[in-house]
């Protein structure tokens, strides 16, 4: 005989209290994110799934995490930025006043094993292309002290620059010592869009638009995609895809990172989640 469903719901809160396996999983799935929690489980195991593998989702108006793909102590490791670390370091540079959005800095001749880094750039092409003598030019105009001020304020990783004044974001391998979290990342994200962040309107609204992507059945994806050494021998390495997805049926933030010998590339992240999100309910189908 089937158990009332009060008598299941009594018998999964006290499971959860003495810490039974899979019980938080199940908990989400009576009260219902509004999109399937399995799928998502069951197609990011295959796609990117290991110990060593995080996915946050939260609501970006009130900030409650929906789900987490990855125990606790994965989703809050420290990991280096790499350069989602742009969108922070672009709002406070924009809010400074250090650049503008038609900002323009001329290529300095310097070697570059890109052509599209080996020409002049203005903000919009440095964030599409990560354009790394751009970025050092404007941690440079920044400078250590305001970083300080603005990462603490943010409530971003260790709220300071840690190691190489120019690349304190880009992880150990280049001498960086700035780390943040799979959910943090998350956090400061929401923050953005709910303008919770004490910058300017302007600047905010600039880097919003910075991170648009792609608009699939409705739903607008924004988001950065980045990657990185993890270690100083560049033996590790880490993968990070981060961003927002609006439509009429929800509002989300989400944060996927893949930290390890062999880890994915925040690319390749994205093309294998994307079509996950829309499996689960997340994204339009199409």
């Amino acid at each position: 005989m089937r158990a009332p469903r009060s008598g299941l719901i009594l018998l999964l809160v006290a499971a959860s209290a003495l810490g039974l396996g899979g019980c938080e999983r199940i908990e989400r799935l009576i009260h219902g994110p509004g999109f399937d929690t399995q799928v998502l489980d069951a197609q990011l195991d295959r796609a990117i799934g290991g110990p060593d593998t995080c996915a946050v989702i939260v609501d970006a108006k009130n900030g409650a995490e929906l789900y987490r793909y990855g125990d606790h102590a994965v989703c809050n490791r420290p990991l280096a930025p790499c350069a989602t670390f742009n969108a922070p370091m672009a709002l406070i540079g924009l809010n400074l006043g250090v650049i503008k959005p038609d900002t323009v800095w001329p290529w300095d001749g310097s070697d570059q094993p890109s052509a599209f880094w080996r020409k002049d750039s203005d903000l919009a092409l440095a964030f599409q292309w990560n354009t790394p003598w751009w970025w050092r030019k404007l941690a440079a105009g920044i400078g250590p002290d305001r970083f300080a001020h603005d990462l603490s304020a943010f409530g971003y990783g260790q709220g300071r620059p840690v190691g190489d004044p120019l690349a304190f974001w880009l992880g150990p391998a280049a001498g960086g010592g700035l780390f943040i979290s799979t959910h943090d990342q998350a956090v400061f994200l929401r923050k953005l869009y709910a303008g919770a962040l004490p910058v300017s309107p302007a600047a905010a609204r600039t880097v919003e638009g910075l991170m648009a992507g792609q608009t699939r059945g409705g739903a607008s994806v924004s988001s950065l995609v980045a990657s990185c050494a993890s270690i100083a021998d560049n033996s590790r390495n880490l993968g990070w895809w981060i961003g927002r997805i609006q439509g009429d049926k929800r509002d989300v933030i989400f944060a996927f990172s893949i930290e390890g010998q062999n880890a994915l590339p925040g690319m390749e992240i994205r093309s294998r989640v994307t079509p996950i999100l829309a499996k689960a309910g997340l994204l339009p189908a199409g």
